[in-house]
Order: structure tokens, then sequence, then C-alpha cells
């Protein structure tokens, strides 16, 4: 029987961001500061006017899949890029 899943893609993903910088490192992390806030300024186009560009790296590391009728998420499972289950040790990022 077919049942609704809810499946977590961890794809990677390129991010280009426009920065004034002193040299790389500064240029790096002023892009990190940018990406990494905790509120990712990239939906499907970008949402900040430093993100000149955004499109999938063609790079899926991982999946959670989780059970829609499971509220407590007792058959929720990690697996690789290969489909193999992953141990709880090696989970999703």
């Amino acid at each position: 029987m077919s049942k609704l899943h809810h499946v977590h893609v961890y794809a990677t993903i390129r991010v280009k961001v426009a920065v004034i910088a002193r040299d790389h490192a500064d240029a790096m992390g002023q892009a990190e500061a940018i990406v990494g806030t905790g509120i990712f300024p990239v939906r499907l186009f970008p949402s900040a006017a430093a993100v000149l560009d955004a499109q999938p790296a063609e790079e899926i590391t991982a999946y959670l899949v989780d059970e829609a009728d499971d509220p407590e998420f007792e058959n929720s499972c990690s697996y690789g890029p290969d489909y193999r289950r992953l141990d709880a040790q090696d989970g999703p990022p």
C-alpha cells in the first residue's frame, strides 16, 4: 500500500554573492556572513540584494525520509546519495 512521504533532499547549491573586500579571505568571510545568517537569503530566486545568482550544483549529499502519518518520526530514516541507509552517527548534515 502506498502512502504519503516527505523527502528532505540535501542538495548542494552554488550561490554567487557580490562583496567589496580587501582580499580573498575577507571576501569569503563577507559572503559567509550573508549566506550563513540563519535566514538563508535564497529561495528559487535570489532574495537578497547581494545575491546575484543561485543554481543547483548537481550534487545530492543525503536524503531524510519521513512518513506523513508518523508524527513522532519513529519511521524516519536518513540515506546517502546512493539510497543506502545511514547509521544515526552518519545522518544528514
